[in-house]
């Protein structure tokens, strides 16, 4: 019965239901008024303050309290004066004292209430800022890709001598400005495939991959940028392991942040050591280099979006290539962690399953 009435309340608009509140605590007042003081009926006073804090301004309850509260101490007095009889005075007390502390938990209630409302309001925006802010962030990155390729393809016609021919020394810059230019490239790329991947979530074409084979050739690829650098490449795979099952263009796209991210922090005349192990059930890969390493508790934060630990806000980055990595690595059903070196340097390792436990 309560349900259905304040179904009824619901419906209407806020004017009626202050006036049928009103209404019923002066119906209220009449009939504690009208009857023997020694029946106190100044209880149901409750029934419209509760209703008026559910559906109304919190103001209202606390002047319906104070009224019912001077109604009922002012029912000692009149009609008739009932000061000599100490049970009904008693009585009109406690029904006082009962709505003080009604009272005193209708303000805990209401401050509570706003507590949550502002605490929910606060979330909704923060909600609405994140999405704009990934919104906006798709939006660039999707409308930068496009002329960052046809730079990319221009600078590819005139080292492959398309457009003329060029000094060895023209080329080098040429091919310098290509690598940075796949750079950039590389991070749009990343941005575009967090954002697809947090809302839509991972979606791999799954295949057989050679993971020897993929390691080999982004050395490869990196080599020119080593050699820049004066870092050398060392790899070792003892024998040919088995393949995995994933999807070998995110794979590669794995290895490459992790690369990418040790030639960053690997110092001039430095090393990076990339070793392939089969364990049971799955192939490890590790990426070790001879750099400054990380901090304790960067070594797990460093895989969360945009985190760049102490130290390094000077090199180029977004602190996505890694985020990404452990996204891509977990759906293929492995796991990513970073480690320091004990004589120095830091090591970023992954396993994914081979072939026959993947299913």
């Amino acid at each position: 019965m309560s349900i259905g009435f304040e179904t009824v309340l619901y419906k209407l608009n806020s004017r009626t239901r202050w006036l049928i509140i009103v209404l019923a605590f002066f119906v209220i007042a009449a009939l504690d008024f009208s009857t023997p003081p020694e029946y106190i009926l100044a209880y149901l006073y409750t029934l419209p303050i509760l209703v008026s804090l559910s559906f109304l301004k919190p103001r209202i309850a606390k002047v319906l309290m104070i009224l019912a509260i001077f109604s009922t101490l002012l029912n000692v007095l009149f009609p008739q004066n009932v000061l000599q009889i100490p049970s009904v005075v008693i009585n009109r007390l406690v029904a006082v004292f009962s709505f003080l502390v009604s009272a005193f938990f209708m303000l805990q209630y209401i401050h509570h209430q706003e507590q949550v409302n502002e605490q929910e309001t606060l979330l909704a925006t923060e909600r609405n800022l994140a999405q704009l802010r990934e919104d906006f962030m798709a939006t660039l990155t999707h409308d930068l890709k496009t002329p960052m390729l046809g730079e990319q393809k221009t600078l590819q016609h005139l080292l492959d001598g398309t457009l003329g021919a060029m000094s060895p020394e023209q080329k080098d810059v040429l091919a310098a400005l290509s690598r940075n230019k796949q750079r950039q490239l590389d991070l749009v790329n990343n941005l575009l495939s967090i954002y697809r991947h947090d809302h839509l979530g991972v979606k791999l074409q799954m295949s057989l991959v050679d993971l020897d084979e993929l390691i080999a050739d982004m050395l490869t690829e990196v080599q020119a940028l080593a050699n820049e650098r004066r870092i050398t490449l060392e790899y070792a795979c003892r024998r040919t392991p088995p393949k995995v099952k994933g999807e070998s263009l995110q794979l590669k796209r794995v290895i490459a942040n992790i690369l990418h991210n040790a030639l960053n922090y690997t110092p001039s005349g430095g090393f990076i050591r990339v070793n392939l192990f089969e364990q049971t059930h799955q192939l490890l890969v590790e990426v070790a280099d001879n750099g400054p390493g990380l901090a304790e508790e960067d070594l797990e934060n460093v895989f969360h979006r945009f985190y760049r630990a102490e130290g390094t806000r000077d090199i180029v980055g977004t602190g996505l290539g890694l985020y990404l990595s452990r996204q891509l690595i977990q759906a293929h059903r492995g796991r990513i962690w970073a480690e320091n070196v004990p004589d120095g340097g830091c090591k970023f390792s992954f396993t994914l399953p081979i072939q026959g436990e993947a299913a």
